[in-house]
Formats: C-alpha cells, structure tokens, sequence
C-alpha cells in the first residue's frame, strides 16, 4: 500500500522589523543640550562611533568579528550581529567639540550642546577630548 501525505503548511509567523539603533532623544532643562540614550547592550566602547557635523551626529556599531564557528544551531536569532547605524539631526547647530559620550549598564548617552557654528569631528565614546 502507498501512503500519501498531504503536507500543510504551518502559516508563517509575521517578520521581524530589520534591527536598528533605537534611542530617547530629549532637551536639557536649561534647554542648552540634547541628550540621546541609546541601549547597546553586549557592545564595547570600541565597536561604537560617533560622527558629528554642525546639524547632525551618526551613531555606528561595528561588532568584532565571532570567534570561530560556536557550533550553535540557533532557532531564531533575534540579537543583531551585524553593524547597526543611525542619523539624528537637530533643528539647530551643535557645538562638535563640545559632544561627550559615555557607555554605563548598556546604555550609550551622548551629551550634545547647541552652538551657534559646528564643525566635523569623530567622538571617541569615554575620552575627553
């Protein structure tokens, strides 16, 4: 006797969005500096730049490279290996050399004063410049 299988798809479960940076953006009190906190939990200060120019700041993952094939066999993959980025830009200048960042419990925070002229200038995150 031959047995046929009528095989049934299962209904395929809706698709994640592509991974990006998200993040809070909020004014000062006093109204002289943005703030953006980005979690990038996992990431090292090494593998996060941040480029700024007069009227916006780009925020970049660079992930090291793995290890070696860890011999897993994933069922879903939901923690972005790969590099991430993401464009703010402000209704008015910032002040470039005057950016500071800091990485504390997985959350990126980026001070980011208004002035009245800005220039490019990459931001080493937790160096003082």
């Amino acid at each position: 006797m031959i047995q046929q299988w009528n095989w049934v798809p299962r209904p395929m479960l809706p698709a994640l969005p592509p991974p990006r940076l998200t993040a809070d953006i909020y004014e000062t009190v006093d109204g002289d500096a943005y703030v953006i906190e980005i979690p990038v939990a996992g990431r090292k200060p090494e593998e996060i730049i941040i480029d700024a120019t007069s009227e916006s700041l780009t925020v970049s993952t660079k992930p090291q490279q793995a290890e070696g094939d860890t011999g897993r066999r994933y069922i879903q993959r939901e923690q972005p290996a790969q590099p991430l980025s993401r464009l703010f830009e402000f209704p008015v200048e910032i002040d470039t050399d005057n950016v500071r960042a800091t990485l504390e419990n997985g959350i990126l925070k980026i001070h980011v004063p208004k002035a009245a002229a800005g220039r490019r200038k990459v931001i080493l995150v937790g160096q003082s410049t």
